[in-house]
């Protein structure tokens, strides 16, 4: 064999052995991977909804007895918007509902009073910018919700009825939460209302 067609097949097999190689190593992390995943996803599970009823617990009022909440069902029109509706015994309603902020997806928590007006909300989940939108957690923009009703707009500077101050330079993250509060509102009106 001369060494032109032994060079030639080096050449055809240097990228096959290097695929081969690069094919286990991918093999061996994904391995590592759904292993980690395996042993974490029962403690993140448990983490989560330990963080969903604290929520809960921040968003209602006092007297409403977390650990007896009764899941409602969600029609379809709201599934992609209203991850989970729960009703409080006689307190009223939480409900989990999911915007789209600056960042990504934005879940706020929002209780309702049993006529429909809003006790609290508290941000569960969110990647908003530290500073401005992740400010949204903030007792001073999430207590302008408390005791709305009906439908809310966002406004720069001082707010009036049915209005909410927005977020210094996060108005598309004060749009998200505010959004997220008027479909709570909004689910309650067309299907909690009346003690369903």
């Amino acid at each position: 064999m001369s060494t032109d067609t032994k060079k030639t097949l080096r050449d055809v097999s240097a990228p096959f052995k290097l695929g081969l190689i690069l094919l286990l190593i991918a093999g061996l992390i994904g391995l590592i991977l759904g292993g980690a995943y395996a042993l974490t996803k029962d403690r993140i599970a448990v983490a989560k909804e330990a963080a969903n009823k604290a929520a809960y617990a921040a968003v209602l009022p006092a007297e409403a007895d977390i650990s007896a909440l009764e899941e409602v069902s969600i029609p379809a029109e709201y599934e992609a918007d209203v991850l989970a509706a729960f009703k409080a015994g006689d307190s009223g309603y939480c409900l989990q509902v999911s915007g789209k902020g600056y960042g990504g997806t934005v879940v706020v928590a929002v209780g309702l009073d049993p006529s429909g007006a809003v006790t609290g909300i508290e941000i569960v989940d969110h990647a908003e910018t530290p500073g401005l939108g992740a400010n949204a957690t903030n007792d001073s923009f999430k207590g302008q919700f408390t005791g709305a009703s009906g439908q809310l707009t966002v406004v720069k500077g001082d707010a009036g009825a049915g209005e909410i101050t927005a977020l210094s330079g996060a108005t598309i993250t004060s749009r998200c939460v505010t959004g997220c509060v008027n479909k709570a509102l909004a689910y309650y009106a067309d299907v909690l209302k009346g003690g369903n």
